[in-house]
């Protein structure tokens, strides 16, 4: 698989960071201020994994995958969980910059299944269409993000 895949993982742990709806709507300054509080936890249930993808860098090209895979699927997990609590804190009334970053993370979520599906079956062809689109994808939500006024999501 080589090391340029390890590291291409490694840094969609990283840009997992980036960034539905609860009883009483958050103004956007709430909404903000929990998803950043959210993010800072992600951060948090990320740091092991990117300790894991670096160890794995060292380890032989048959082992590499399996590891990879297992990465993308904590790195999901890890995802879909922070999806469903920004979720539930809301969107802002009729923010449709909000809601859009909310769809945005389940788009996300998609193209990580098919970078791990690809790790899970050893396909180079589909990581290489798998892993840039998800890349490209997540580059542009985090930067939605920060623009939206984030401090934490969206930002490595």
């Amino acid at each position: 698989m080589g090391k340029f895949a390890l590291l291409i993982t490694v840094l969609g742990l990283g840009l997992v960071l980036s960034v539905g709806v609860a009883h009483a709507a958050p103004t956007k300054a709430q909404f903000i201020r929990q998803g950043d509080a959210l993010c800072r936890e992600v951060q948090r249930e990320l740091a092991p994994l990117v300790r894991r993808a670096q160890a794995a860098k060292s380890l032989p090209e048959r082992q590499q995958w399996a590891a990879a895979e297992r990465l993308w699927a904590d790195q999901i997990q890890i995802q879909a969980r922070f999806t469903r609590r920004l979720r539930a804190v809301g969107v802002p009334t009729g923010d449709s910059r909000a809601r859009s970053i909310v769809l945005g993370l389940d788009r996300g979520l998609v193209l990580a299944r098919r970078v791990r599906d690809a790790f899970a079956r050893r396909s180079t062809t589909s990581l290489a269409v798998a892993l840039p689109e998800y890349v490209r994808f997540t580059v542009s939500l985090n930067r939605r993000v920060a623009a939206y006024g984030f401090k934490v999501c969206g930002r490595s």
